[in-house]
């Protein structure tokens, strides 16, 4: 191990690490673009942005790599046929009293049933009978979560795999050492000595569709539509679109984007800027129709 391969592995600050992307990216292009952990032996049959079945095998290394994962999850009193989508980094597999192998999960970002809302950073335990699919982000989580116990007390049928965090750094570093994954930091679009810009916007929990954009209740209770700035982003991770009402941003600018409630939704990059008055006059911006509604509170 080398000089910068031992400040990696012994590093403390809050890295996360992607896959390292091998082609160039053309944002406007109708696909996703597809990475490949293909001949990373372990971990070679766990698709990225694909979902899967629940497995306990591709869980386990996903506990013991510091994997990302998405989860569809209907619990018990989950009335949506579907269940809710959370992103949790997984850290102990175990049993419960009567055999039922459980997942506890430090729960990123997703929705709560018990609290009806979106809750961001929280312990949880789930069932994994109860996991519908199961999703690969792309992305490491490399430190543990305040209040992390891998001698977890709530799995009393025994544990099967922990979030061993010296052998999460081993197997990370392999990766680093063979090119696969990188510091999400070097993949930052710009000049290695331009910072960008990061804002701080609120959630408001709804769409708009620039198919028929004045049912959002945000543009049509809105009086001053020529006076009215919205900006279309598009992240530049995955496939993730926005609109952030109050902004005017220049096309291409990079932009980082945080909510009141602290909550990181990542680097996103202008797509366009309108005024309210050509909203009845657009279908789409740069092809998608369909954004989530942020309001623009401040620049940071």
């Amino acid at each position: 191990m080398n000089l910068s391969q031992t400040r990696d592995f012994y590093n403390k600050k809050p890295v996360e690490f992607v896959v390292k992307e091998h082609y160039n990216l053309i944002e406007d292009n109708e696909y996703i673009p597809r990475f490949s952990l293909k001949n990373v032996k372990d971990i070679a049959n766990i698709p990225i942005n694909e979902p899967i079945k629940y497995s306990d095998e591709v869980m386990r290394k996903a506990i013991r790599y510091g994997m990302m994962f998405l989860i569809n999850y209907k619990g018990e009193k989950d009335k949506h046929f579907a269940g809710h989508e959370r992103v949790i980094y997984p850290m102990v597999l175990g049993r419960s009293s009567q055999g039922k192998v459980l997942l506890r999960g430090w729960h990123l970002n997703g929705w709560s049933v018990s609290q009806r809302r979106h809750i961001n950073k929280i312990w949880r335990l789930f069932r994994t009978d109860r996991i519908l699919s199961m999703t690969f982000t792309g992305s490491f989580y490399r430190l543990p979560p305040a209040g992390y116990n891998m001698n977890d007390k709530g799995m009393r049928g025994g544990i099967i795999v922990k979030a061993d965090f010296n052998e999460i750094r081993r197997n990370q570093q392999a990766l680093i050492s063979q090119n696969k994954i990188q510091n999400r930091e070097e993949v930052t679009i710009g000049q290695p000595d331009k910072t960008f810009a990061s804002i701080q916007v609120k959630e408001t929990e709804t769409q708009v569709d620039l198919m028929k954009p004045f049912e959002n209740s945000y543009l049509n209770n809105n009086k001053d539509m020529a006076g009215l700035r919205i900006s279309f982003l598009k992240s530049i991770y995955g496939n993730t679109y926005i609109a952030v009402l109050g902004a005017l941003g220049s096309p291409g600018n990079t932009v980082r984007i945080l909510t009141d409630k602290q909550n990181n939704l990542g680097i996103f990059k202008v797509l366009d800027s309108i005024t309210g008055d050509v909203l009845k006059s657009i279908k789409n911006v740069k092809g998608n129709s369909v954004y989530n509604l942020y309001l623009w509170d401040k620049k940071l």
